[in-house]
């Protein structure tokens, strides 16, 4: 049994309803306690006792995901008591430290799981399990919507075989994208939605091949998008760089699933739609700075970056120099 999650803790009460106490200024994600009433759409759930509830009763950790699609927890706790729930969505952990999970086997008996640091579970969904965390654990959780699942098993490649849900412990593709994201939520979300959506596409991609995940497949279509889907594009990125431009918005301009539309898109321009959008973002930044003497905030503002920091950092890479090294240059 595979199992992970509703946690009662033996020595402190839930706490829902409070996330935290800080924000990170400039950052993409949201503050849970800004929208206490919302708490069910952002939080990552479970059913115990004919109840659905948070799959963690406790706090978890920054800020919450800024994609509505793929709700993301960070938590470390001590051992817990014995929970017996079932997980109704596909969910993803990351152990960041090693730690055991026992599990009541269906003879009554009981299995200890050691769950080495690094490596990926995918939970087991609709089935009753019950469990318990029998050491302290560090946690990064990922929920999957199934209608993202759907269109990537729809758009990808049929599968011949299936992989078994426990090889997924080393995979290092799982682990490697969970961890970016793990960096991405502690430094606040600075890349928005758009950085989220593709680890999301990647993720799907990757776990549709595993048993049980996906429901159905067909082959996809061979082509690249055509000069007026490119046009479409490229116009509405233009007109929103200072917006959170997400997959789904790229997409549905030109009237394509999320998963055909990133197929297609690197195959017409050999770049992932993320890094096109840092490049156009990028390129209205360069004109700012040969044309004006504005701030380098005012110019990372206005294309669409939310801090200085990431800004630099992001033109420096895709440049070559820094921003005050090319308005000096030109």
């Amino acid at each position: 049994m595979t199992g992970s999650t509703q946690l009662t803790f033996k020595s402190s009460p839930s706490r829902l309803g409070n996330f935290g106490n800080t924000t990170n200024e400039g950052s993409q994600g949201t503050h849970l306690s800004h929208y206490p009433q919302a708490e069910a759409s952002v939080r990552i759930m479970a059913v115990r006792d004919g109840e659905s509830k948070p799959l963690y009763d406790i706090i978890p950790e920054g800020l919450v995901s800024p994609s509505p699609t793929l709700l993301i927890e960070r938590h470390s706790f001590p051992s817990t008591s014995w929970q017996t729930i079932v997980i109704p969505h596909q969910v993803m952990t990351l152990s960041l430290e090693t730690s055991t999970v026992e599990c009541e086997l269906e003879c009554g008996k009981s299995q200890c799981i050691v769950r080495k640091q690094g490596t990926v579970t995918i939970e087991k969904r609709d089935s009753q399990q019950r469990f318990r965390w029998s050491s302290s654990a560090s946690t990064l959780s990922v929920e999957l919507a199934d209608s993202v699942i759907d269109a990537v098993a729809e758009g990808g490649h049929p599968v011949e075989e299936s992989v078994p849900v426990s090889d997924a412990a080393k995979d290092s593709r799982l682990s490697s994208l969970l961890y970016a994201l793990e960096n991405e939520r502690l430094c606040g979300y600075p890349s928005g939605p758009l950085f989220t959506d593709a680890i999301e596409q990647a993720l799907a991609a990757i776990v549709v091949s595993y048993e049980g995940i996906a429901r159905r497949r067909v082959q996809v279509y061979k082509g690249g998008m055509t000069p007026y889907q490119m046009k479409r594009v490229n116009d509405f990125v233009s007109s929103n760089l200072t917006s959170a431009i997400t997959l789904k918005d790229l997409a549905e301009c030109v009237g394509l699933s999320v998963s055909h539309f990133c197929s297609l898109f690197r195959k017409s321009t050999g770049r992932t739609p993320h890094y096109f959008v840092l490049e156009s973002r990028i390129t209205h930044a360069k004109s700012l700075l040969g044309g004006s003497n504005r701030s380098l905030l005012d110019v990372a503002l206005s294309s669409g970056f939310r801090t200085h920091q990431h800004f630099s950092r992001i033109f420096r890479r895709i440049v070559g120099v820094s921003p005050r090294e090319y308005r000096s240059r030109h």
